[in-house]
């Protein structure tokens, strides 16, 4: 019989050949050295299952069902352990071949082993989330520091509204001693309001403070770049006083971003307190940063400029700029990590950050993806996955819809695309296949009905959908003739009139195709 497997004796993989009854009938060299028994041995075991067990899957079990399919099975990896070796595990998958042979049928076993791969790879996660855990610590650190050397004129901060609260506080208490308090009224409202604001000035400060040094770094949404970039300026304003520092803000565009908030808002502060820094060593009169925020639609980004009117980068430096350790300062004032951290969480975004050639001072510009582009891709599964998954064009300029929508859209398994622009979703739709859009009839720019005609005058056939108060069902029945509008959200929604919308628009469509 041996003869008759001889083509199995020059394979590198180990092969046993089993019969109906699982008995061994034959084994290969390689399966001689896998089970690590010398053929004499190996000979004496009568059954495969006598050879190894696994705590993943009932062996004896598989066989059967396998043999009595008579067709060629592949087992799922599996962890396998020998009897007379139980401290080695191996990785595995087996291959069950059926082969007649005269003495009847018999099954060759070929045994992939796995186990320095497996291992590998085991490893390489282990490093991967030891790297991830010392990096979320390296960032957390640098807030710390960051913080810390904020601390005293945050102090300051919070003093300013209390000592008003406290203030008109007193006020209050005199105006109700006052024999006339009726005719006070007015005053007493205005003291009171002045009391409100400032405790919320204060438990704003505490909130963004709390806000910063979370350590939850994974999860992005959608936020609106020109409020992330006034909080990030809130947070050093009392320095760039101390320094008699201006900071301008020119906001070209409205730009919406799908970022960590805290993470974007940390580089932000990053590169402002290097600026104040070097224009304070520099001794600069009347110094100035300026932060613009713009977008670029032939490079789909959005991009933020930070540019002061310090001394400069000094050239030996910009080479090795964004690499750990490098600074600009004096010993002892600074870790030179700043920059490095910077440029893995604007990569972690997909962007990057640059450093722009200036006559003078010292020119920053951090690089996003527009967030139509970054919605797509980041979403692999859609890209990659066996089963297609429906893609959905959101577009609102408003963050919260978009935030809100993301999480009852995306729970559903769909792939959710957000897009603030409706200039910019036009665009897209020109570069992606889209399954159905979802859009805001009252928006500044172009309303939903503009952006309907636009998106099937450029050829989009698929689902459209109007979110709209009960002031736009009028144009909607209008629009649903004209534009082939398949169904309305009326504001306020529940996740239930979304999904349920939807899902019948997505039906509707594949029933005429």
């Amino acid at each position: 019989m041996s003869e008759e497997f001889l083509a199995f004796d020059h394979l590198f993989d180990p092969v046993v050949m089993v019969n109906l009854k699982q008995e061994l009938v034959y084994f290969n060299h390689q399966a001689s050295i896998f089970f690590k028994l010398p053929p004499r041995l190996l000979k004496q075991k009568r059954h495969l299952i006598q050879l190894c067990d696994s705590p993943d899957l009932d062996l004896e079990q598989w066989l059967s069902k396998a043999l009595l399919s008579f067709d060629v099975l592949i087992s799922p990896e599996i962890r396998l352990q020998l009897p007379h070796d139980p401290n080695t595990e191996y990785y595995i998958t087996m291959k069950l071949i059926p082969v007649q042979t005269a003495g009847g049928a018999n099954f060759a076993i070929v045994i992939h082993d796995m186990t320095v791969e497996t291992n590998l790879h085991i490893k390489y996660r282990e490093q991967l989330e030891e790297l991830k855990k010392t990096h979320n610590q390296i960032l957390q650190a640098d807030k710390l520091t960051t913080l810390g050397e904020l601390t005293a004129n945050i102090s300051h901060e919070i003093n300013n509204p209390l000592t008003i609260a406290a203030g008109h506080s007193e006020i209050i208490k005199d105006y109700l001693k006052h024999p006339a308090v009726m005719n006070k009224i007015p005053q007493l409202q205005n003291a009171n309001q002045t009391v409100l604001d400032s405790l919320e000035r204060v438990n704003q400060i505490i909130k963004n403070m709390k806000d910063f040094l979370h350590q939850s770094e994974e999860q992005k949404e959608y936020c609106d770049l020109s409020k992330l970039i006034e909080t990030a300026i809130e947070w050093v304003l009392p320095n760039a006083k101390k320094a008699n520092v201006n900071i301008v803000c020119d906001f070209k565009e409205h730009s919406v971003a799908l970022v960590n908030r805290i993470k974007i808002e940390q580089v932000i502060i990053n590169l402002i307190k290097n600026s104040l820094d070097a224009i304070s060593e520099a001794n600069t009169n009347k110094g100035e940063i300026k932060i613009t925020l713009s977008k670029s639609s032939s490079e789909q980004l959005t991009c933020i400029d930070i540019k002061d009117n310090g001394p400069g980068m000094p050239a030996g430096i910009k080479k090795n700029l964004f690499k750990p350790f490098q600074s600009t300062k004096d010993a002892g004032h600074g870790t030179g990590l700043g920059l490095s951290i910077c440029a893995k969480i604007v990569e972690s975004h997909k962007g990057r950050i640059e450093l722009i050639d200036s006559e003078d001072g010292c020119h920053f510009r951090i690089k996003l993806p527009l967030i139509e582009v970054y919605s797509y891709t980041r979403n692999d599964r859609s890209l990659t996955g066996s089963v297609k998954q429906k893609r959905i064009l959101v577009l609102d300029n408003e963050v919260q819809i978009l935030n809100v929508l993301n999480t009852f859209i995306s729970d559903e398994n769909f792939v959710f695309i957000g897009s603030s622009d409706p200039v910019d979703a036009l665009a897209f739709l020109q570069k992606a296949n889209i399954d159905l859009i979802l859009t805001d009839f009252h928006m500044p720019e172009m309303n939903g009905s503009e952006f309907s005609y636009k998106a099937r005058e450029n050829g989009y056939m698929g689902p459209i959908l109007y979110m709209s108060s009960s002031k736009g069902i009028e144009q909607y029945n209008i629009d649903r003739k004209d534009l082939d509008i398949s169904g309305l959200i009326v504001k306020p929604f529940t996740r239930e009139d979304v999904m349920k919308t939807i899902h019948a628009a997505l039906r509707s469509k594949e029933g005429m195709a």
